[in-house]
């Protein structure tokens, strides 16, 4: 991480500047004469201080009053830039890390034909880099997965997901109650409405909830999975496996969804972890309908 230090200076001096706006000054040094000199008299009487020593005690207790206010909103301003700072470095690395899977999967899609093996290997590097960056974003373990229906190429509302790839730290999830479990669309709220937002070609597409185990009439299938119907983890975002741009007739087949889920509450919150995880689902949708139209035609012969 690089420290700018203009920035850091700017912060000190609009620091220096906001310690002067202080009310309190304008009370001191405006016709608040006779209560100073009631404060003043109160030392003399009760400290045995003369007038010189009551006057210079009362400007020590006055520039440390402003020496703390200045400390405290410069720490405020200080943490405010270091904050964005790391927040941009991290974004920043993201572009890094998932240049060499876009690159990957770039090559793979100018090849001929489809290979099975290949194509799970770079969905599955896809997964696990979200996973560090989204684990260096929110400072908490993040698990990502990808959803698809299980028998179509497109989801409907009768579709039935399956886990196609998750990363490899959280593929443990995927027990025989998982994968037996019949995780239908509309018994998951992430998944409907997202899908929703599809089928009315809304501009904002993703699903965000940062405290899923408070949150009402929480719909997962995934809840049977876990002790107690509780999930292991609190905050998830969804973003449905759509192009950005849709093609010229309109028409968006959502492919399924990239889920990124964390443990700890309001993981979520910045329009760059959406952003992030739309631009990964955009740049895996050709590669899902390369692979759901090679099933396809394999289903026909």
């Amino acid at each position: 991480m690089t420290i700018n230090y203009k920035e850091l200076f700017n912060a000190f001096w609009y620091s220096f500047k906001e310690a002067f706006k202080w009310r309190i000054w304008k009370w001191f040094l405006t016709g608040s004469i006779g209560a100073l000199s009631g404060t003043l008299q109160f030392g003399e009487k009760f400290f045995s201080l003369n007038k010189e020593k009551s006057i210079l005690y009362a400007f020590i207790g006055l520039v440390s009053l402003f020496l703390l206010r200045f400390i405290l909103i410069f720490f405020k301003e200080s943490f405010k830039y270091f904050h964005e700072t790391y927040k941009n470095s991290v974004y920043g690395e993201a572009i890094i890390i998932l240049k060499d899977s876009f690159a990957n999967a770039h090559a793979y899609r100018k090849r001929n034909g489809y290979d099975d093996t290949e194509f799970m290997r770079i969905m599955i590097t896809f997964c696990n880099n979200l996973r560090d960056i989204y684990n260096k974003i929110t400072d908490a373990d993040c698990s990502v997965s990808l959803k698809v229906p299980r028998y179509d190429t497109s989801v409907s509302e009768h579709t039935i997901l399956t886990n196609l790839t998750r990363d490899v730290k959280h593929g443990n999830r995927d027990t025989k109650t998982y994968t037996e479990t019949k995780h239908n669309l509309l018994g998951n709220t992430a998944f409907t409405y997202c899908f929703n937002k599809v089928m009315t070609n809304a501009k904002e597409k993703h699903y965000i909830n940062n405290k899923i185990n408070e949150t009402d009439n929480y719909l997962s299938t995934s809840k049977v999975c876990y002790d107690n119907g509780i999930l292991p983890y609190n905050s998830e975002l969804v973003i449905p496996i759509v192009p950005i741009v849709p093609n010229s007739d309109g028409n968006l087949d959502c492919h399924g969804f990239l889920c990124v889920d964390c443990d700890v509450k309001g993981a979520f919150h910045s329009k760059y972890d959406i952003a992030l995880l739309e631009g990964v689902a955009d740049g895996i949708y050709d590669l899902i309908s390369l692979r759901n139209n090679f099933n396809s035609f394999k289903n026909i012969e």
